[in-house]
């Protein structure tokens, strides 16, 4: 079987106040994202339940922070093309790992999954493509009531290249456009969402 692993590396900064005196704490987190967004990107999610579960050793063995197994397409894949059960392999696979890794699910917008919690989910990485920070709102909220780990992520892109503008059109008072995602656009993302209880803030592609 061919797997890519595709390995997401989350230095997580806590801040505790003691005293007035506030101190940072910087951990090196690994989560693995192959059983959902490897298999989703190499092979449009078709592993099947059997093939899941033989590299389940090997990820106890591993030790891996949190591993991201549902979610995207997976759900979906699992029952449609595969004719297989989700809670099943969720289930599946907290039974193996459960005790050594947190499970992740990848969570757009508004969709709720805070009955995957009860069957071993941990963490929900939440994002919304447009950084729609109004979109996750409810997400996090209900996400934190049934004792999940609301991880939200913030979507990186870079300004288009526009080209320079004519000397005509500088003649006419054309100017290129100004930049919209700069640091302080991805830092007041973090900020509201932060605000709105995200337990911690990541950074998607």
């Amino acid at each position: 079987m061919f797997i890519i692993f595709v390995i997401e590396i989350t230095v997580e900064a806590v801040t505790r106040t003691l005293n007035k005196n506030i101190t940072m704490a910087r951990n090196l987190k690994i989560r693995d994202l192959t059983l959902r967004d490897g298999q989703q990107s190499s092979f449009a999610t078709r592993m099947s339940q059997a093939q899941v579960d033989r590299c389940l050793p090997f990820y106890k063995d591993a030790n891996f922070y949190a591993m991201e197994v549902w979610g995207g397409a997976v759900p979906d894949s699992v029952m449609r093309y595969l004719n297989e059960n989700p809670w099943t392999r969720l289930e599946t696979i907290y039974k193996a790992v459960g005790k050594v890794s947190k499970l992740t699910a990848l969570s757009r917008g508004r969709n709720l999954f805070g009955y995957a919690i009860e069957s071993g989910l941990g963490i929900m990485r939440i994002f919304d493509a447009l950084n729609d920070v109004d979109n996750v709102k409810s997400t996090i909220k209900y996400v934190k009531q049934y004792g999940g780990i609301a991880d939200c992520a913030v979507c990186y892109t870079v300004d288009p290249k526009y080209p320079e503008p004519s000397f005509m059109q500088r003649l006419m008072g054309k100017k290129r456009p100004q930049p919209v995602f700069t640091d302080a656009y991805f830092l007041d993302k973090a900020k509201q969402m932060a605000a709105l209880g995200a337990d911690m803030i990541t950074i998607k592609d």
